[in-house]
């Protein structure tokens, strides 16, 4: 039987009396050519004047050729004598049924296919009604608000997000013994013995005024949609993210360690009261990492997760959220080719003038550098490294396998680099894409402010634990062994003594050489780390997060970016050293384009649904409402196919802010709860069914997840991850029911929210083909962070539909920075993406570093500016003085 929230059922192609109607962009099947019809009229004269206009209907009905059921019957020639008389039954055309309507005397039709049976009295039957017109915009909505409401007591349930053509239509499902009800005049419906069960006096305008129900009509399909029942989130985890909750109901999840990323309320200041309470109550439990108030988590065991739910200021928990890559690779020749890049840009002019980056150390960021050490020396600088911060995450300090989705996305970045600083100091350095406080460890590396990580601190407890426990089981050996070979004799239990001791200190000896190689495996990676990144002027980071962390330059990581990237504020002190001077952070922009919407909460017609476009915008051809943003698949090549195809995983997150009252800074129940709905087109093509008859396949049921709170704002997210089962078309609904009344005035609370919705396609490869907004799409939904941050040189591809701005919530900051080269060709292969971009602006930065340009931004003194294209002015060339030419 088709299911509906109400809210769900409003959804509508008119958006009240501000918006233009929009034209009908549905497919329906043809009526029958024959239906059988029910008309009830009306004609109240006296006897005479009765015939007369009884005599008229039928001419009229005769000439829409309707042939009368009843013209066989004896006293047929009775009725037109008969006041109380006004029912007629009998076939007609399909293409004629709603044409007996403009006779004044008829009030109202039922009509269905002509060999339709109607199934038993329980069992539902689909229906179409034809509402009054003519109301204004929003009498016409309370109409089809009130008509559903009252249909409800008869059994009926509405259908999802069908085009109510300016609330004049409704569609749903009724029980077939109800059905017959609709030739009724529907105020006096249901009724009792003697009266209706509410009086029309009592029913509301402008549903007590008149019959709302012209005509209705019984569809000729007998299947329906199951109810969606998503499972029920037990109290103990609404702290959970979706994905969170999906990957702990997995058989092979219990006993094996898992990753976390815990949200407390308020920052963590201080990570080593956390750490020793970890490992006191969950053995072999460590903390990684931590970025504000959210801390990366390693559990030896899944099923803590529930104990780690219940810590004091817990407020959340999810598996770490992965940064997106920025680059994507393919076959040559669809892109520029590197020296006309440089040309383009200008830089080769800086090379020529012996500004190639000596003596400048860059540090470029991705998750998987694999192949790029085979490089160095040729298309890569002779004195690049790579590092691996991986290693720092599992306990025998192994890094991690690379990914099979991200092996060597890193390395075109790394070749766009060096193309453009040839010879400056790289450093690659590999992170996992789900640990967004390394951005801040790199931060910190670079200028000499770590020691130790807060990774390597949790190595060295381990490592500390274990030699503890292995000198302990050394002296027990060692004192076992002497025991037992105190006594030489033949004995065959002296013998099988011996035979254990010797095992048992030989196994305790292994034990300290895997020890040794460990503590040695430590003490390198941290000397490595410390002293490689140490002195970077520039560091390049490739991966975007499109969510997890507050966007609109809000998180932790950017403010840092920010108040580092302008330095402290000069002062002349004597005898103290200078600061060291501020590092450039150069960002990829968001590369996921039409996989991000953003923008204001609309809803002109208050039905509860955000509308993706703004009254009077002309609605795409498949579409009939603003409230469905249908997805599509796009293919590498850029096409985009309506369907989204089996076996796909999406993770859809919807993050929005909303202002807070100080005096009530403990409040963390959203004013706007967003709430995500996934539909599908049962028929597409109107072949069978009507095309907007739609299907809820997924709903997020959780309560929204508090991310950031500050006294004064709070930060929201809410998840729906869906694998597709059935191929086919759908649409994102997000529905918003507004937070319950509050007790007293005072604590109810106004807001307005830009939600921004990022949609990943798990597990999807970067040149697999990914789900996108196909409906409606927002170019001005913000670059991600920690791109949205002011301190940041943000780089974006020059190509169409490269995402803009700061955020949702910063509508007048400018981001891009600056565009590098859409695609690069290398040879036989090609890489594009901002991720490229990224690289090729980040050698042109070390350039700007080497030539002594000053602040975050080192184009500004160029001249470029405002989201242009790399490319040094001449006139700015021309006065550069001569620079080494010597190449090391």
């Amino acid at each position: 039987m088709p299911h509906a929230p109400a809210r769900l059922t409003l959804i509508s192609a008119a958006l009240l009396a501000l918006a233009a109607p929009a034209p009908a962009q549905v497919n329906e099947p043809p009526r029958p050519e024959k239906v059988k019809i029910e008309i009830r009229y009306r004609i109240r004269a006296d006897r005479d004047e009765r015939v007369r206009q009884y005599t008229d209907l039928q001419k009229f009905l005769a000439k829409l050729g309707f042939d009368d059921a009843r013209k066989n019957e004896p006293d047929y020639d009775l009725e037109v004598f008969e006041p109380t008389a006004e029912r007629m039954t009998g076939t007609i055309a399909g293409a004629k049924a709603l044409s007996v309507l403009d006779n004044p005397r008829v009030q109202n039709v039922l009509f269905e296919p002509a060999d339709f049976v109607r199934p038993d009295a329980d069992k539902p039957v689909a229906v179409k009604l034809g509402l009054r017109g003519g109301y204004l915009p929003g009498t016409q909505q309370q109409l089809h608000r009130q008509t559903v409401e009252h249909l409800a007591q008869l059994g009926f349930v509405e259908s999802l997000g069908y085009d109510t053509r300016g609330y004049t239509l409704v569609r749903g499902a009724l029980p077939s013994k109800s059905v017959d009800v609709l030739v009724k005049d529907l105020r006096y419906e249901p009724s009792g013995w003697f009266a209706p069960r509410t009086r029309v006096a009592q029913l509301p305008a402008p549903l007590s005024d008149r019959n709302p129900i012209r005509w209705a009509e019984v569809l000729p399909h007998t299947e329906f949609a199951a109810p969606l029942a998503p499972p029920a989130v037990l109290p103990a985890q609404l702290k959970y993210s979706a994905d969170l909750r999906a990957a702990l109901l997995a058989p092979a999840a219990k006993g094996t360690q898992l990753r976390v990323e815990v949200v407390f309320r308020d920052r963590v200041e201080d990570l080593q009261p956390l750490k020793i309470a970890l490992r006191g109550r969950y053995s072999g439990a460590s903390v990684d990492g931590a970025i504000g108030n959210i801390v990366h988590v390693r559990l030896p065991r899944a099923e803590l997760v529930e104990l780690l739910a219940q810590e004091p200021g817990v407020i959340g928990l999810r598996l770490p959220r992965q940064g997106t890559e920025t680059v994507t690779t393919g076959t040559g020749g669809k892109g520029e080719a590197v020296a006309d890049a440089l040309k383009a840009s200008r830089l080769d002019e800086l090379h020529k003038r012996g500004y190639t980056g000596a003596g400048v150390k860059v540090v470029l960021i991705g998750s998987d550098f694999t192949g790029a050490e085979q490089l160095i020396g040729t298309e890569l600088p002779r004195r690049t490294k790579v590092l691996d911060l991986t290693t720092e995450l599992a306990p025998d300090l192994i890094p991690f396998k690379s990914d099979p989705t991200r092996v060597g996305t890193g390395v075109p970045a790394a070749k766009a680099l060096a193309a453009a600083a040839p010879d400056a100091e790289l450093v690659l350095v590999r992170i996992d894409p789900g640990c967004y406080f390394h951005l801040n460890t790199v931060l910190k590396l670079t200028r000499g402010e770590l020691e130790y990580t807060e990774a390597l601190q949790s190595r060295l407890a381990e490592l500390s634990s274990r030699l503890s426990a292995f000198e302990d089981d050394r002296d027990r050996a060692i004192a076992a062994y002497k025991t037992a070979f105190a006594d030489l004799t033949d004995n065959e239990v002296a013998v099988a003594q011996r035979k254990k001791a010797k095992a048992d200190l030989d196994a305790v000896l292994a034990r300290e050489r895997e020890l040794t190689v460990l503590s040695g495996r430590l003490t390198g990676y941290q000397k490595d780390i410390t002293r490689t990144l140490a002195g970077a002027q520039v560091i390049v980071n490739t991966l975007v997060w499109e969510s997890g962390y507050p966007l609109d330059s809000v998180n932790e990581f950017a403010r840092t970016i920010d108040a580092r990237a302008t330095g402290p504020a000069h002062r002349v002190v004597k005898g103290i050293p200078a600061k060291p001077a501020p590092h450039v952070w150069v960002q990829a922009a968001s590369a996921s384009g039409a996989a991000v919407w953003g923008g204001p909460f609309l809803d002109a017609n208050r039905d509860g649904l955000m509308e993706f476009a703004p009254p009077k915008s002309k609605l795409p051809d498949h579409s009939w409402s603003a409230a469905l943003n249908f997805l599509g698949t796009r293919a590498a090549t850029g096409t985009v196919a309506p369907e989204l195809a089996a076996g796909s995983k999406l993770r859809i997150v919807v993050q929005w802010r909303e202002a807070t009252n100080p005096n009530f800074p403990e409040a963390d129940t959203p004013a706007q709860p967003l709430t995500l709905r996934l539909l599908r087109q049962i028929d597409p093509t109107g072949t069978k069914r009507s095309s907007d008859e739609l299907a809820e396949e997924a709903r997020s049921v959780s309560v929204p997840q508090v991310i950031y709170r500050t006294p004064t704002l709070l930060v929201f997210e809410q998840m729906l991850e869906f694998s597709v089962a059935t191929p086919g078309r759908y649409a994102l609904a997000v529905d918003s029911p507004g937070a319950p009344d509050a007790l007293l005035p005072v604590l109810r609370r106004e807001v307005e929210i830009y939600p921004r919705i990022a949609i990943d396609t798990v597990g999807a490869g970067v040149g697999d083909p990914k789900v996108v907004f196909r409906s409606f799409t927002s170019p001005t939904a913000g670059v991600g962070t920690p791109g949205d941050a002011l301190g940041a040189i943000t780089v974006g591809a020059d190509v169409p539909g490269t995402l803009v701005g700061g955020g949702t919530g910063l509508t007048l900051r400018g981001k891009p920075d600056i565009l590098g080269p859409g695609t690069l060709n290398f040879g036989p292969q090609a890489a594009s993406g901002s991720g490229v971009a990224t690289g090729f602006v980040g050698g042109a930065t070390a350039l700007m570093v080497q030539l002594g340009a000053a602040g975050p931004n080192v184009f500004s003194s160029t001249g470029i500016d405002g989201a242009k294209k790399i490319q040094l002015p001449p006139a700015w060339l021309n006065v550069l003085p001569q620079g080494p030419r010597v190449r090391q």
